[in-house]
């Protein structure tokens, strides 16, 4: 799932459990059942190319706009909301190393040393493919029409 669908739904949840202990882990938590619907990814991926950068900037640059559109809206929780934005998208930081290793031009790291959460994180993604996309452009319309109706 995209980082920007993953913030969204934390938002939802900063916004919606009055609780935040609860919504932060709900909010973490999230990020796996997400990770667990088809969703887009490409067929081989370049992790170190320049159109995968570029993907990312966009992604994170959508997640930055979103904070800024709940400071803007006056939302009682958008504090929490943003909280949760950050903590739905922090598994993915798991994946940083191998981006920059992509980067540098080295070969990815053997998966079967990795930690228990990365494994789970990896098979939790059974379906990562471009036709993914419409899972994707369903939940970001979703989550976006709930976040409207919270944030007012």
């Amino acid at each position: 799932m995209t980082a920007t669908n993953h913030a969204l739904t934390g938002a939802i949840i900063g916004l919606s459990v009055g609780n935040p202990f609860l919504a932060i882990v709900l909010a973490f938590a999230s990020h796996f059942a997400l990770d667990a619907l088809p969703h887009y990814g490409p067929s081989k991926p370049d992790i170190g190319g320049k159109g995968f950068r570029n993907y990312l900037i966009l992604d994170v640059g959508l997640c930055v706009l979103l904070v800024l559109v709940l400071a803007l809206s006056g939302a009682d929780h958008w504090i929490l909301a943003s909280i949760c934005a950050f903590a739905a998208t922090s598994p993915d930081a798991m994946w940083v190393p191998d981006f920059l290793r992509a980067r540098r031009g080295q070969k990815e790291r053997n998966f079967a040393g990795r930690s228990v959460l990365v494994r789970i994180h990896a098979f939790v993604q059974w379906y990562q493919k471009p036709l993914g996309a419409i899972t994707e452009v369903a939940w970001f319309s979703g989550a976006v029409a709930v976040l409207q109706s919270l944030a007012r």
